[in-house]
């Protein structure tokens, strides 16, 4: 699987590939911030309170710094403009991420979505698609949804 997320990120972080996804909890930052950007991007309206959410999950789920926030965004943003599926990165999430960790994950989703006070039907249409993809029950998907939203 690691292979996988190496040829994925390859063309955008260049010689540091090896070097960023030997550490398996890199790999799981890289796959679950380019789903997260899949959330900010699907309604083709791109809001800075969704970028700023984005960034916030990252310090409080992952404990990077602004930073190298930054620098996971925009490799994420490069790797989703590539992908054509959800598949290569929620193979690396149902690989390293355990059940908790993926509905914190979907929490995550629902987050950014909200991020903007409006959730758009596209926004819930992939979210919904990723915790199928993602093994997450639809109660866990529902509980994450109404956690957020109130």
């Amino acid at each position: 699987m690691i292979e996988k997320l190496k040829q994925i990120f390859s063309t955008t972080l260049g010689a540091d590939t090896d070097a960023m996804l030997a550490d398996k909890e890199q790999a799981k930052k890289l796959a679950a911030v380019a789903l997260m950007v899949e959330i900010i991007a699907v309604d083709d309206e791109q809001h800075e309170a969704e970028k700023k959410m984005l960034r916030q999950i990252l310090a409080q789920q992952f404990a990077v710094s602004s930073q190298v926030a930054d620098a996971l965004i925009e490799k994420a943003e490069q790797a989703h403009e590539e992908a054509t599926d959800f598949f290569r990165f929620t193979s690396e999430i149902n690989e390293f991420f355990d059940a908790e960790e993926k509905i914190d994950l979907i929490e995550s989703f629902w987050k950014l979505a909200w991020a903007d006070e409006h959730i758009h039907e596209l926004e819930q249409h992939v979210i919904r698609r990723l915790a199928n993809l993602l093994h997450v029950s639809h109660k866990d998907f529902i509980a994450a949804k109404l956690r957020v939203i109130g």
